[in-house]
This record gives structure tokens, C-alpha cells and sequence, in this order.
């Protein structure tokens, strides 16, 4: 059987978490516009969107730079 527990996360973690989450959504969403799946895109940019403003509410000194990753390409490409 799995067990959960929470680990306390510092502020500056918190930033650094949320986006770490937002570079694997975005990731994620430009494949799905590769693989031409329109209703998946869709949920990731939601997705995405939500990490973005959450990183923003957490005050941090580079959360509005986090805006760039709506319309950055993925970095995992070759």
C-alpha cells in the first residue's frame, strides 16, 4: 500500500516548483500542438495558465517572467 505524506515546502522552493511544473506543461502542451490533438492543447494551456498565476502569487522576483512561457517554444525540440 502507497502512503502519502506532505513535505513542508519553503517559499523559494515553492517558486522553483511551480516553475519547473510549468516547463514540463509547456513542454507537454507543444507536443500536443504537434500531434495535432486541439482539446489536450487546451487543457494544458489551462494548466499552464494556472501554474503561471500561481507563481506570480507567491511574490517571487521571477515570476513575471513566467508569462514567457505561454508563448515559448519547448526547449526540448532538437
Amino acid at each position: 500500500m502507497l502512503s502519502s505524506f506532505a513535505v513542508p515546502v519553503e517559499p523559494e522552493d515553492k517558486e522553483k516548483e511551480l516553475l519547473a511544473l510549468a516547463r514540463l506543461v509547456t513542454y507537454a502542451r507543444d507536443s500536443a500542438k504537434t500531434l495535432n490533438v486541439e482539446g489536450v492543447q487546451y487543457c494544458l494551456e489551462l494548466a499552464l495558465a494556472s501554474l503561471l498565476k500561481e507563481a506570480e502569487d507567491c511574490g517571487g522576483k521571477r515570476a513575471h517572467l513566467t508569462n514567457e512561457l505561454l508563448t515559448r517554444p519547448s526547449l526540448g525540440r532538437c
